[in-house]
């Protein structure tokens, strides 16, 4: 995928530019040039916040439901750019949000400036254009291993909080090949009144993968008050259903994780049409030059999804289930970067096939 930037602020005319964008704001400048470098925009336009909104009063929720939209965004971006030529307490705060989580941030706006964005931001500029120029020259791109550890510090903060009212406890991050990663146990859930401890770190593979390879990733995101492989009856069941549905998946992945005490280390099963062994020899081949992997089913736990996708959803499905040391990337570094990069490069792989089998 590619590199990403946050862009934030009140919406200012870009004064100083000649050329087609010479009645458009800065907003439209930053997309237009960021794009055209092969670069990413995240939300433009669809979280400005104006004086006029903030002295009108939102309502609790919709500011409440709207922050978090923001954070979110932030968390999925690799830079974010601030327009402070005026002030806006959001604008500060998602600053300092997204340097405190390891962003690369850039502000526009009048010298001299505050201590506090001297201190949260990498690069400070008058001009937007010189501003814009610097991105696309740092062309920022956050390691895979950085971005796993950012992403499962938010993740872990929910591993055992139910959804807010009104939210689903999965999300859904988009991609362009037609394979679907699936993170079932990224956080904690209860299945026949037992609690079970989440599958650390399978929830970040996930979104790796999908920054990676371009695929889509389908996670749990809040504590599940029912385990989703176990009941069909969810919502992360039928968000998993609609998606499918689209006819925009070939092939769904699903991660999984074991304990310290479970052997073996990689095991990786496959369930649907002879076709698509293919697909479970490749990752296998690939998996292999970490460790012997072995293809005996283990689904007892997660049958019902299983089954429900290859059969009922006619979907063919691989899964994939990691011992915990290759899912723990403080301590072991090398092997969660072995397997994430091997993961995705499948992902990848298999997708580009799958897009040439359709045409």
């Amino acid at each position: 995928m590619f590199p990403s930037v946050y862009i934030t602020g009140d919406s200012v005319n870009a004064r100083d530019y000649v050329g087609d964008l010479r009645e458009r704001d800065w907003r439209a400048l930053a997309l237009t040039k960021l794009q055209k470098s092969g670069l990413k925009v995240i939300n433009p336009l669809e979280l400005a916040w104006s004086f006029r909104e903030c002295e009108s009063g939102l309502g609790t929720d919709s500011a409440d439901k709207r922050v978090r939209r923001a954070l979110e965004l932030i968390d999925q971006c690799d830079a974010l750019l601030a327009n402070l030529e005026e002030s806006s307490y959001a604008t500060a705060m998602e600053i300092f949000y997204a340097h405190r989580h390891g962003k690369m941030v850039t502000v526009v706006g009048p010298s001299p400036f505050s201590p506090w964005v001297l201190t949260h931001s990498q690069a400070r500029f008058r001009d937007i254009d010189r501003a814009i120029d610097y991105i696309i020259e740092e062309h920022p791109r956050t390691a895979p291993l950085s971005w796993a550890l950012q992403y499962e510090a938010q993740l872990s903060e929910r591993y055992e909080q139910m959804p807010p009212c009104g939210e689903p406890d999965y999300k859904f991050i988009g991609g362009e090949l037609p394979v679907l990663v699936v993170a079932p146990h990224a956080t904690a859930y209860w299945r026949e009144g037992e609690f079970y401890e989440q599958d650390s770190f399978t929830g970040s593979l996930a979104s790796v993968a999908n920054r990676l390879a371009g695929c889509h990733s389908l996670l749990s995101y809040y504590c599940c008050v029912a385990d989703p492989c176990w009941y069909l009856d969810t919502p992360f069941r039928r968000a998993l259903t609609d998606f499918v549905k689209t006819g925009k998946v070939g092939l769904t992945v699903l991660l999984l994780g074991s304990t310290w005490h479970e052997a073996p280390g990689l095991q990786v099963s496959y369930y649907g049409k002879k076709a698509g062994r293919v697909y479970h020899r490749l990752l296998k081949e690939k998996l292999s030059r970490l460790e012997p992997v072995d293809s005996s089913r283990f689904d007892e736990p997660v049958r019902p999804l299983i089954r429900f996708l290859h059969e009922e959803l006619t979907t063919p499905t691989i899964v994939v289930r990691m011992h915990k040391r290759y899912r723990m990337p403080r301590l072991q570094p090398n092997l969660f970067s072995m397997v994430s990069s091997l993961l995705s490069e499948f992902v990848f792989e298999a997708g580009k096939e799958l897009e040439r089998s359709r045409h």
